[in-house]
């Protein structure tokens, strides 16, 4: 990709482009005041965070972005080398602002520190909340003040996220909103398509089902989902369990179903590009995140922009601000056995009932769009002066 002659108003980073980041930067670019003003920085064309798991959105339809190490994994780069490299880059490009993942990696923290050393703005964007980790006092203060000396502004998800970052002594008036999107239309159309052929075509359940999406990791649950469905089905129920997904929790987890006398019904689809998901999507009758901890968890909001009725764990950073009790779906608390109970609940639902709460689900998340993103980030960054 060849060098902007003219800077950027913005850079925004992220260490590996999943689908998500993509949907992101075309919601940057849908805002008029950043046309051609906007450019990706990727850190790395290999697998990212996740070993062994690589999420990376191939489909750039000629997006900016500027991959740093492309042919590199983010363990084998080194995060000292990133950062170097992520420095040089800014200081070719010299954006106007820089939009910095998190301040928990050294690739960040330069970032935001080379704004500062230059004059730039600095963006923080973060999805943590005050639950998601245990907190330490001491390393809370630290935090507090770090966030206030790098970042000028920030952009997160939801109301949690926001209520953690003014309990660090972040200005209030200067958080976004609308951090956590993907790409709803697209969904919406295609789930709604694949409806016309039938969930037989894709070798899925021909009756309603349970459909989790995510890593099969311990902070995820997906054990404790599956011991919920097994009680679930042992008083009766009939809806299968679909699993979407892989990682280090998938053998135990094969091996408790095939105990069950039900394991037949529970159905391991393994990990999926983002487009095959869809599929997955349309025919489902509830979607479940079970996670006792969670930043946020996107996949609620593929759910929800593809018409799905959603459990969602108290855990997770969305369920605040994306499922309206009783209305869209029900929250749970993952440490207790509540979720056998809303299994059986959203079971018990009427196929009308069901429609009405995906219906409400769509008319939830169509706030969450990649172009309000776009709009929050322009307009803090007029409060910022940048």
């Amino acid at each position: 990709m060849s060098e902007n002659l003219v800077p950027p108003r913005l850079a925004v980073i992220w260490m590996d482009w999943y689908a998500y980041h993509i949907a992101r930067l075309q919601g940057l670019l849908s805002v008029p005041q950043f046309a051609d003003s906007v450019v990706g920085i990727e850190l790395v064309g290999g697998v990212g965070f996740y070993p062994g798991l690589n999420f990376r959105e191939q489909a750039r339809k000629q997006l900016p972005i500027h991959t740093l190490l492309p042919d590199c994994s983010w363990h084998e780069a080194g995060q000292l080398r990133l950062a170097r490299l992520l420095w040089a880059r800014l200081n070719l490009l010299k954006p106007a602002a820089v939009m910095v993942p998190g301040y928990a990696t050294l690739p960040a923290l330069a970032a935001a520190l080379w704004a500062r050393v230059h004059g730039k703005t600095s963006i923080l964007m973060t999805e943590s909340t005050a639950y998601d980790h245990e907190r330490v006092g001491w390393k809370e203060l630290i935090k507090a003040k770090l966030l206030r000396l790098l970042f000028d502004v920030a952009v997160t998800g939801g109301t949690a996220h926001r209520r953690y970052l003014e309990r660090l002594g972040f200005p209030k008036d200067k958080v976004a909103r609308y951090y956590d999107v993907v790409d709803n239309s697209t969904l919406a159309q295609e789930t709604l398509d694949l409806r016309r052929f039938g969930a037989g075509l894709f070798g899925l359940p021909l009756r309603p089902y349970f459909l989790y999406v995510g890593r099969m990791a311990p902070e995820k649950n997906v054990e404790g989902l599956l011991k919920a469905w097994i009680a679930y089905r042992a008083e009766g129920g009939d809806w299968p369990l679909v699993l979407v997904g892989d990682g280090s929790a998938l053998p135990e987890l094969r091996i408790m179903a095939a105990k069950s006398q039900y394991g037949s019904e529970v159905h391991f689809a393994g990990m999926k590009t983002s487009h095959d998901l869809p599929a997955y999507y349309a025919f489902a009758g509830c979607f479940v995140l079970p996670s006792t901890r969670e930043p946020w968890g996107l996949v609620v909001n593929e759910a929800m922009a593809s018409s799905l009725p959603v459990l969602v764990s108290s855990r997770c950073g969305s369920a605040e601000d994306l499922v309206e009790e009783g209305k869209n779906g029900f929250t749970f608390d993952p440490h207790s056995q509540e979720l056998k109970a809303r299994l059986r609940q959203i079971a018990s639902f009427s196929e009308k009932e069901l429609r009405a709460m995906g219906i409400r689900s769509s008319e939830i998340i169509a706030a969450y769009s990649p172009q309000n993103f776009g709009f929050e980030v322009e307009s803090i960054l007029q409060l910022a002066g940048a």
